[in-house]
């Protein structure tokens, strides 16, 4: 019989959670460590679809990237997200930073993905910020040939299926990135610092694209959504790899939650 801790012991030898930065909230956020697992869900975030969703196809888990409690919880009714998996039995692990750290997570996720379309030079590959764990948050990788900042928008659109991607203007052909998954705002001096010519990620703020173009440097905001997509995916094979008797798949109901006109 597997139970959750057996699977959250499997996901720490993968992506530790003692690393995680110290402003975050992961591991076995709810439920019971020793209840049973014969069905997991794969997410990047657990809304209300995702619990319904699990409910309905019988998984005693959800496995998913961002926390589902962050921030202190004063009550917890039946009607949020916690108080639904309360209710349903259905027991959630969370990874977030130690996965976004992790040699197998979201930045070589994300590498995968843009390797061929961006020409990215993996033997080139160098670490953006280190954590006292030795590891990283984001890479920086040199080109096989300089891009123009809009033909890398551009492909940066097709390859993430993003529907928009904002990024600053002014900038020059480019010929060494920076890819940080998520929010990476508060990489962006360390991206220049080290000799990048832009900076892959999402949730840019105005100020940081002025400054962007002051410095020219270029920004591409691919939105946070479409830059941690992939985690549904990558730990749906994993754990289906290392359980092979547990039925594993990605929410199909883990979708961006913004609309655009």
């Amino acid at each position: 019989m597997i139970i959750v801790k057996d699977i959250y012991n499997e996901i720490d030898k993968r992506a530790s959670f003692d690393s995680a930065e110290s402003w975050d909230n992961c591991g076995i956020l709810a439920g019971d460590p020793e209840a049973p697992v014969t069905k997991v869900i794969t997410a990047l975030d657990i809304t209300k679809e995702v619990v319904e969703e699990a409910a309905q196809k019988d998984a005693e888990l959800i496995v998913s990237h961002h926390p589902v409690i962050f921030h202190p919880l004063h009550t917890v009714l039946q009607t949020t997200v916690t108080g639904m998996l309360l209710q349903r039995g259905i027991s959630a692990i969370c990874t977030h930073t130690p996965f976004d750290m992790s040699p197998s997570g979201m930045a070589k996720g994300l590498f995968d993905i843009l390797e061929e379309p961006l020409g990215l030079i993996r033997s080139s590959e160098e670490p953006l910020k280190i954590t006292g764990e030795n590891l990283s948050i984001g890479k920086l990788y040199r080109l096989r040939e300089p891009l123009s900042p809009e033909t890398c928008a551009g492909r940066l659109k097709e390859a993430l299926g993003c529907k928009y991607v904002r990024f600053s203007r002014g900038g020059k052909n480019m010929s060494k990135i920076a890819l940080c998954s998520g929010s990476g705002g508060s990489e962006i001096s360390l991206a220049m610092e080290k000799g990048a010519d832009a900076l892959i990620s999402g949730d840019f703020k105005h100020d940081q694209f002025i400054d962007a173009l002051n410095s020219g440097f270029v920004l591409f905001d691919c939105g946070h959504f479409h830059t941690e997509r992939i985690f549904a995916k990558l730990m749906c094979e994993a754990l289906s790899e290392a359980f092979p008797m547990l039925e594993v798949t990605a929410a199909e109901s883990c979708t961006d939650p913004v609309e655009y006109v």
